[in-house]
């Protein structure tokens, strides 16, 4: 059991931060200008557990409260220095609070979440392959395909990645599909399922998703059903399988 917990939580400590390893192409291009701003919005679809995992389940998962009690964080950018792109940003508490700070996106280390390199085609490398201190092998990410999104106004390409991440315990399973605008390399919006164990060897399922609310670039559209129907089938198909190996109560 011991081995277990320590397995959870060294996977807890790099959930979140595991798309940020270098790949292997450091040549790449910066999509947005200083002045660019934008604004994401984090939500908390669905949270079970069992009735004594806290929310969050642990010290190393703390984002999932700032999604959970934001309204919106803004991005400024702010400076450019080669991949380097440095922003002011604005988190909007619900309590209506707001705390500004200065964070730096190296875009040269592959998969920074909400920015990318512009301009990737599908079936380019986002990051690549890597071990976890030899308990996980990461194999690695591609973009794997491309759609066209519909602004009303205009069409454009975006770049989507679908990606079943690792994990260190068999019955623990997570997906993410996330969409960047390809002309820009911003996140239009990500999709997360996790059934994981906490550090304390507790069971968790969560789904939350991050979306691009406004932008100074364009009007936001409203992504394609197809989207949205992924998204329910994968939630629907772990929801089922929890229930059934009865690993988790509302």
């Amino acid at each position: 059991m011991k081995k277990k917990i320590a397995l959870a939580m060294l996977l807890s400590v790099f959930l979140f931060t595991a798309i940020t390893v270098p790949s292997l192409s450091q040549y790449v291009t910066v999509g947005v200008s200083v002045g660019d701003w934008f604004v994401f919005e984090a939500t908390i679809l669905e949270w079970i557990a069992e009735p004594d995992v806290p929310f969050p389940p642990d010290q190393y998962m703390t984002i999932l409260y700032t999604f959970n009690e934001t309204d919106w964080e803004k991005y400024t950018v702010t400076d450019i220095a080669g991949g380097n792109i440095t922003f002011e940003v604005v988190t909007h508490w619900k309590n209506g609070t707001e705390i500004t700070s200065e964070q730096t996106k190296d875009i040269t280390i592959h998969g920074t979440f909400r920015f990318i390199p512009a301009n990737l085609e599908s079936g380019d490398l986002l990051r690549d392959e890597f071990s976890l201190f030899g308990l996980l092998h990461y194999p690695p990410m591609y973009l794997n395909d491309s759609i066209m999104v519909d602004y009303g106004t205009e069409t454009r390409e975006a770049n989507v990645l679908d990606y079943e991440q690792p994990t260190l315990l068999p019955e623990d399973s997570v997906h993410t599909r996330n969409i960047w605008d390809k002309e820009t390399g911003v996140l239009i919006k990500s999709q997360n399922v996790y059934n994981n164990t906490s550090a304390l060897g507790q069971k968790f399922f969560v789904i939350y998703e991050v979306e691009l609310a406004d932008a100074n670039l364009w009007v936001i559209p409203e992504l394609p059903t197809g989207t949205v129907m992924l998204l329910i089938f994968v939630a629907v198909t772990v929801c089922i399988d929890i229930y059934r190996r009865k690993k988790l109560k509302h």
